[in-house]
C-alpha cells in the first residue's frame, strides 16, 4: 500500500504534473503527502574566485554575513511556498505535512525517501538555470533512492492503463511491485512487455513477471516486440497502447550502471512524454 509520499517542491509548468499526480496518489489511497523544500548548500556556500589584494585569484569562501543573509532569505522564500503548498493539499482534504531541509539535494531526498512509500517529482523545476531535459537531482534520486520514483510527464493523466517494460534485470523485478501495486485498482489494465530478439526468449523472460502480477491480483496483457533499441521501441509503446504510466527498472543487466546513468532510462525520460515509474 502507499501510505507515504515523498514530494519535494520545484518550480515550473511540469512541476504542476507532479503535484496532481501526488494529489491523485494521496486521494485514491488515503495516503498522506509530506512536502520538501530544498535549500542547496551550494547557493549560499559556493566558494568564488578572488583575493584580497587582487594580485593573484584564489578560491575564497564568500563573507560569513552574507552567507547568513542569503539562507535567511531562501529560508523565508521556502516557507511561504510550503504555506502555499500546504493550503492546496488541506483545501483537497487530504493530508499533508512539509519540512524545509538544508544540504545536497539529492543526498536529502535519497535519505528521506527510506520513510516513504513512493517519491513524485517533476522533470524539471529544481535547478534555477535549466540545461538539462531531465534535471541533474531527478537522475541522482533514481540512481540513490531506494523507493520507487514517479517522474510526472508534461501533463496529468488519470491512470487507467500501466505498461510494464520488463528486461529480467533485478531493477525491473523491484519495480513490479508498484506495478501490482496501481494495476490492481479498479478499472485499470495492465500491459507486460519485453523487448526481445525473438519471441519465445520474450516470452520466457515475461514467466516470472506475470506470475509476480497474478499472485497480487493483476492479470496483464503480455506482449513481445522484436527489436535492439528498447528505448526508441519502449516510448513508441505508449502512444501506440495509449498507456497513461510506464513502470520500469532503472537500470538493465550491464554492471556498470553505478557509473552512469541508465542509457535506456535517460533516453526515455527525454523523448517519451508519458509519466515514469523507475526502480533502482
Amino acid at each position: 500500500m502507499i501510505r507515504s509520499i515523498l514530494l519535494p517542491l520545484a518550480d515550473g509548468a511540469q512541476w504542476s504534473a507532479a503535484r496532481e499526480y501526488a494529489f491523485w496518489l494521496a486521494r485514491k489511497e488515503g495516503s498522506r503527502v509530506r512536502g520538501l523544500a530544498l535549500i542547496d548548500v551550494k547557493s549560499y556556500e559556493m566558494p568564488v574566485l578572488g583575493a584580497a589584494d587582487g594580485f593573484m585569484p584564489s578560491v575564497v569562501a564568500p563573507p560569513l554575513d552574507e552567507s547568513r543573509a542569503l539562507l535567511d532569505e531562501l529560508t523565508a522564500a521556502a516557507r511561504e511556498r510550503l504555506a502555499e503548498f500546504e493550503r492546496e493539499f488541506s483545501a483537497r482534504g487530504l493530508s499533508v505535512s512539509t519540512e524545509i531541509k538544508t544540504g545536497i539535494p539529492g543526498e536529502i531526498v535519497c535519505r528521506e525517501a527510506v520513510a516513504h512509500d513512493i517519491v513524485v517529482m517533476s522533470r524539471s523545476g529544481y535547478e534555477r538555470v535549466q540545461e538539462a531535459r531531465i534535471d541533474p537531482l531527478v537522475q541522482s534520486v533514481i540512481r540513490g533512492s531506494l523507493r520507487p520514483v514517479l517522474v510526472a510527464g508534461h501533463t496529468f493523466r488519470e491512470i487507467g492503463h500501466i505498461l510494464v517494460a520488463y528486461d529480467g534485470s533485478i531493477h525491473a523485478a523491484r519495480a513490479l511491485g508498484v506495478a501490482a501495486e496501481l494495476g490492481s485498482r479498479e478499472g485499470v489494465r495492465t500491459t507486460l512487455v519485453n523487448i526481445a530478439q525473438s519471441k519465445e526468449s520474450g516470452l520466457e523472460t515475461l514467466i516470472q513477471a506475470e506470475a509476480y502480477l497474478y499472485h497480487h491480483g493483476v492479470a496483464p496483457q503480455k506482449k513481445v516486440v522484436i527489436g535492439w533499441r528498447p528505448s526508441d521501441l519502449i516510448c513508441e509503446l505508449v502512444v501506440s497502447t495509449g498507456a497513461d504510466l510506464l513502470v520500469m527498472g532503472a537500470y538493465g543487466h550491464r554492471p556498470i550502471r553505478e557509473m552512469i546513468f541508465g542509457s535506456t532510462t535517460e533516453r526515455v525520460l527525454s523523448h517519451c512524454g508519458a509519466s515514469v515509474v523507475l526502480q533502482s
